[in-house]
């Protein structure tokens, strides 16, 4: 088993989009950090979580300065790692400017050329190897990827989000979960997930079309499709959290995890 992370990094998006509709304004959040501190607390989380020699990093770039690439090879945990430009967030192939700008709460952009990368790797790993699509602002409690691949190890086989969403206690009550005890910690099924989630090679490749198709305009509608018909669960707590106010991932204290993040800081040691 190989654990392949690509983690998607981007400068030009200074918040989240159901925070400020205008991405390219700072939008401060949790504790008041701007998104560049978000960005290198997670890639340092990401990285001093349990990643080493064996895995895999592959890290797409949209508006990365060569100031930060540079910053993120200096502190990259193994020797298997390639920086790949992608798309910015508002190209849209074919279009000027985005067809739809408003068809969503949340901006939603093409992110298909993102995903066709991915699946270039998923059809060439074996079918153990497991393939985490990581955003750039989902903080990792330390043993996080450890935790991971012992999951994996242990025979786990589907999708898996580190993410324990709070609003999934909240939302819609009368939905039920199964819990359910894993290697190292309990686990709930959830109904669907963002973009930041793994699974393995078979998994993946059986929802390559919907995919695809969803990523044309960054639609994550396929995951509630795709997680009735197979294992998706979240640890309890969470092993990550979405560094966004209203979001935190219950029962840990992140500041904290922020802190321990940051001391992995070559600008700080």
């Amino acid at each position: 088993m190989k654990l392949n992370v690509y983690f998607r990094a981007n400068e030009s998006a200074k918040s989240a989009g159901s925070i400020n509709k205008d991405i390219t304004k700072e939008s401060y959040r949790i504790g008041n950090y701007t998104k560049e501190d978000i960005l290198k607390a997670t890639w340092l989380s990401v990285n001093n979580s349990g990643i080493d020699d064996n895995d895999r990093i592959r890290i797409f770039c949209d508006a990365v300065s060569t100031e930060t690439q540079s910053w993120m090879l200096n502190t990259i945990k193994t020797k298997t790692y390639e920086f790949k430009e992608v798309p910015p967030l508002d190209y849209c192939p074919g279009f000027d400017t985005h067809p739809f700008p408003d068809l969503h709460p949340v901006r939603i952009n093409c992110s298909k050329a993102l995903f066709e990368l991915l699946y270039e790797d998923i059809e060439q790993g074996e079918d153990d190897d497991i393939f985490y699509l990581c955003e750039d602002d989902y903080l990792h409690r330390p043993n996080a990827i450890a935790l991971i691949k012992n999951l994996y190890k242990s025979g786990y086989k589907g999708f898996f989000v580190p993410y324990d969403y709070p609003d999934r206690y909240t939302i819609d009550k009368s939905r039920n979960c199964e819990v359910i005890l894993g290697p190292n910690s309990h686990l709930r099924s959830v109904p669907s997930a963002t973009f930041t989630l793994m699974a393995d090679k078979v998994t993946w490749m059986k929802y390559k079309m919907d995919v695809i198709r969803g990523s044309v305009f960054c639609d994550d509608g396929w995951t509630w499709k795709a997680f009735k018909q197979e294992n998706a669960f979240c640890p309890i707590p969470g092993w990550a959290c979405h560094f966004q106010e209203g979001y935190v991932s219950p029962y840990i204290d992140w500041e904290e995890v922020v802190k321990w993040a940051m001391v992995n800081d070559i600008k700080k040691t």
